[in-house]
């Protein structure tokens, strides 16, 4: 029986998007042009990072890693990162040159076998949420879509994608939050693009 991935909390809550690992030498002159060729001048934009499909192999059509390079280009972090669900570690590269959609946010993507298992974001620079209330997040139920929950209050200051279908995890994190003070946030856990948890820290 395959196991529900927990990369995506992973992610997010552990250390993997802090700027370690090892990172590769440049490729060629040549090679950066193919790289960015998709990639917007001003950095990475939402719509390319958006555009990376995530699966576990041989369950669902995801990104290839070349796919992934072009979009986002030259990544400036790679580390491993160990994936529920996979034999071995996956390979994780992060990227800080981000466009205005993404200001201020560090984007992971984790291949394996080369294809994209994972993708994320964290730390986004976004306005206020004027969104997030009390009334808001009370008529967000257990069971709410992932996608009903992003039209309600809006794009998420940081999101962890893993897996495709049944065998998937996703966790959104909303922060700068219209009224309540500095560090308040509140994350949603979702399985199989379905609400299970949500986690509110440092309201009034």
């Amino acid at each position: 029986m395959h196991k529900l991935l927990t990369l995506g909390i992973t992610i997010l809550t552990g250390s993997t998007l802090a700027a370690c690992g090892n990172t590769k030498q440049a490729p060629s002159k040549a090679s950066q042009a193919t790289t960015s060729s998709k990639q917007q001048s001003g950095g990475i934009s939402l719509a390319n990072y958006e555009t990376i499909k995530v699966a576990l192999p041989n369950l669902g059509s995801a990104t290839s890693e070349a796919e992934v390079k072009k979009l986002l280009g030259k990544p400036d972090q790679e580390t491993k990162t160990t994936v529920t669900g996979l034999d071995q570690q996956a390979t994780q590269y992060g990227w800080t040159n981000v466009g205005k959609g993404l200001t201020g946010a560090t984007v992971t993507v984790s291949i394996y076998d080369g294809k994209a298992v994972a993708k994320g974001y964290a730390n986004a620079s976004l306005t206020t949420n004027s969104k997030i209330t009390a009334s808001s997040l009370s008529a967000i139920k257990t069971g709410t879509s992932l996608d009903t929950v992003k039209a309600k209050l809006g794009k998420p200051n940081g999101e962890v994608l893993s897996g495709a279908g049944a065998l998937s995890s996703q966790l959104l994190t909303y922060t700068n939050i219209k009224g309540e003070k500095a560090g308040a946030s509140v994350s949603f856990t979702f399985t199989a693009n379905k609400l299970v948890s949500m986690t509110k820290t440092g309201f009034n």
